[in-house]
């Protein structure tokens, strides 16, 4: 992927997620990474990442797009064909990570949406995985520090969450991200 210079939504699967978040990144053109489940709402990705091969394991078969597939899990990539970038366990965190990819593929500004980084509202968007670990207090804490520790690279991270804890990016509502995007 060459995404140098555009803007790039990164979808991960926080409870604020909603199919009209996806849509109205569909309907501007965005180049768009999926993080985990959130390929179900945004089926017009271009990306599907998920670092946990816990998660390819359980939930792999089902993926019915086109989209490539990411993760920095040497291992899994090998297994499934899939890609693998970076390496290391330092960061075990999907979205994390996808926000990694899209910089790694030269996003100019990357959007953030789903990256609650909280369990107040629930775990995710589609409620809790049955066959993989699910998010808790402690995780999201230490979710939050790691975020702050982001190499962007030049790059502008936005978070537009509806819901979010995540503090060390500037927020955005998404329809005035979207208009950045189109300026």
């Amino acid at each position: 992927m060459d995404w140098t210079g555009k803007t790039v939504a990164c979808i991960a699967s926080g409870p604020s997620l909603t199919l009209a978040d996806c849509q109205a990144v569909e309907s501007a053109g965005l180049p768009a990474i999926a993080v985990n489940s959130s390929w179900q709402l945004a089926r017009f990705c271009d990306v599907l990442y998920a670092g946990d091969s816990a998660w390819w394991e359980a939930y792999s078969a089902a993926v019915d797009i086109p989209a490539e597939r990411w993760t920095h899990n040497p291992n899994v990539a090998k297994a499934l064909g899939i890609q693998a970038v970076g390496k290391g366990q330092s960061v075990l965190n999907s979205g994390y990570r996808a926000i990694e990819l899209a910089i790694h593929f030269g996003a100019a500004r990357v959007l953030l949406l789903g990256y609650d980084c909280s369990v107040r509202q629930g775990t995710h968007w589609h409620g809790d995985h049955d066959k993989t670990k699910n998010p808790d207090h402690r995780r999201c804490a230490e979710w939050l520090n790691q975020f702050g520790r982001l190499v962007r690279n030049g790059a502008e991270v936005i978070n537009c969450s509806r819901s979010t804890e995540l503090t060390c990016f500037p927020r955005l509502p998404l329809e005035e991200a979207l208009c950045l995007s189109r300026a």
